[in-house]
């Protein structure tokens, strides 16, 4: 085999390489890590948000923390069905009862069409 023959080969297959890779990080879904995290993220967000809205017994509440809790998620689990995200999420709330700062933990199924919670906390303070 010469050089060039060789040296097109070599090229040839690390591209391939590289063209699978990146169609490895989608997973075949469509959507990426970082989309996936975000989208979870802010499902989970609005899931706190229609807990507290509709909870009778909540003086005030926020989808913050006062003591230092942040948002996180992490890509569980990429598959067919779509992108598995398990999420953390701050939240603090007061009743006449109790003050709280706490956090929710939830799972996520992302797809390009569609947000799905799994499973997670039941934030409903009342």
């Amino acid at each position: 085999m010469t050089y060039l023959r060789y040296r097109t080969v070599i090229l040839s297959i690390c591209c391939s390489l590289v063209v699978f890779s990146i169609a490895g990080c989608m997973g075949g879904t469509g959507v990426s890590n970082s989309e996936a995290k975000e989208r979870a993220l802010d499902a989970e967000e609005q899931h706190i948000t229609e807990q507290f809205e509709n909870a009778s017994c909540v003086e005030s509440w926020s989808p913050t923390s006062f003591v230092g809790l942040e948002k996180g998620a992490t890509v569980t689990n990429r598959t067919t069905e779509g992108v598995y995200v398990e999420v953390t999420h701050p939240y603090s709330y007061s009743t006449k009862k109790e003050e709280a700062d706490v956090e929710s933990t939830a799972r996520y199924l992302i797809t390009p069409d569609d947000v799905q919670r799994i499973h997670g906390t039941d934030v409903s303070p009342c």
